[in-house]
């Protein structure tokens, strides 16, 4: 996201950063741990270095309800959840943009981002639907 940035910087687009926060480090703590103080820091250096204003933007219950309950449940009927799926069509191509997303002409996400290389085939696999929105 942070190339995102620059890149539609560079071309002149007026541009702000938004660190998405999704993880309820005290009430889910036992499915695993996410740095998040860690990512904001390293965020907030790129948003510095860049001279763009960077807000949070907490979908901490919506992300427990989304994909955490999704994950629990799954599992608990025998069947392997894929949490990304509901998380990026439900969080981050979701709720994330009607949450910020109305204010802007447009939003840019890093997220699924590739790198080209000469000789190799591009045949990235992409969740039905996931980019429904953004057409």
């Amino acid at each position: 996201s942070s190339v995102a940035l620059k890149l539609l910087q560079l071309r002149g687009f007026p541009v702000r950063a938004f660190y998405l926060r999704i993880w309820l480090a005290d009430e889910v703590s036992h499915l695993g741990d996410c740095p998040w103080e860690e990512d904001w820091r390293y965020a907030s250096a790129v948003a510095a270095q860049l001279g763009v204003p960077l807000e949070a933007v907490s979908l901490q219950e919506e992300y427990q309800q989304e994909v955490v309950s999704y994950l629990v449940s799954e599992a608990a009927a025998g069947r392997t959840p894929n949490p990304d799926i509901m998380c990026n069509s439900r969080i981050k191509f979701g709720l994330f943009f009607d949450r910020v997303g109305r204010h802007f002409a447009r939003v840019a996400t890093g997220h699924y981002a590739r790198v080209e290389r000469d000789g190799e085939p591009d045949d990235a696999p992409y969740a039905p639907g996931m980019f429904r929105r953004l057409a």
